[in-house]
């Protein structure tokens, strides 16, 4: 498969997806958790927690 014709996402290792993720939600103000979970070294599973500020209801 010709790399070019990849996505950007598909070319890029699980950590700097990761990283571009995390960089996305704290430019957009993102409130809340984001935990991380790795198996054998590696990334497997990231759970998001969004919450709002009580002003915000």
């Amino acid at each position: 498969m010709n790399v070019s014709k990849l996505r950007d996402d598909e070319v890029r290792s699980p950590i700097e997806r990761l990283l571009r993720f995390l960089e996305k939600c704290a430019s957009g103000g993102f409130f809340g958790k984001v935990v991380v979970s790795f198996q054998n070294g590696r990334v497997c599973d990231v759970k998001i927690e969004q919450t709002k500020k009580l002003d915000e209801l």
